[in-house]
């Protein structure tokens, strides 16, 4: 299967990005429905406010179109390679999640955010090294 390139590593990062918009998208639907937990007493009404909701519909439409985004990127690198490359949603959600729904990020889920990078690094490198004959 193919290597890492530019255009496979920016479209890996497209789908990680589309799905933290989608994550946003439901977070916010979710919140805006006021439920605050689901029990099986009021599992009902849960999925009626919840999908009553444009902006959930909204994460699932970025959902279903970053499915499509996955599938290329699959018939281009192996999942092994893919899969950690595409870590980097865990950089974007709390990115969003601290714009957007002005969370809190403490130091350390940042230095593991940091831990994130380098891993990703390292796996999109590991490609080269096997591909180029181990240089």
């Amino acid at each position: 299967m193919g290597k890492v390139t530019l255009k496979v590593f920016l479209l890996i990062v497209m789908t990680d990005i589309n799905e933290s918009i989608a994550q946003l998208f439901l977070k916010k639907g979710l919140v805006n429905t006021g439920v605050t937990s689901v029990t099986f007493q009021n599992m009902a009404e849960f999925f009626l406010k919840v999908f009553s909701s444009p902006l959930v519909w909204l994460g699932i439409l970025v959902f279903l179109v970053n499915l499509l985004l996955w599938l290329t990127v699959l018939s281009r690198v192996d999942l092994s390679v893919a899969s950690p490359v595409g870590s980097t949603s865990y950089i974007f959600v709390p990115i969003l999640a601290v714009c957007f729904l002005h969370e809190t990020i403490n130091p350390l889920r940042w230095a593991g955010i940091v831990l994130i990078i380098a891993g990703i690094h390292f796996v999109s490198r590991s490609t080269h090294t096997k591909e180029d004959g181990g240089t």
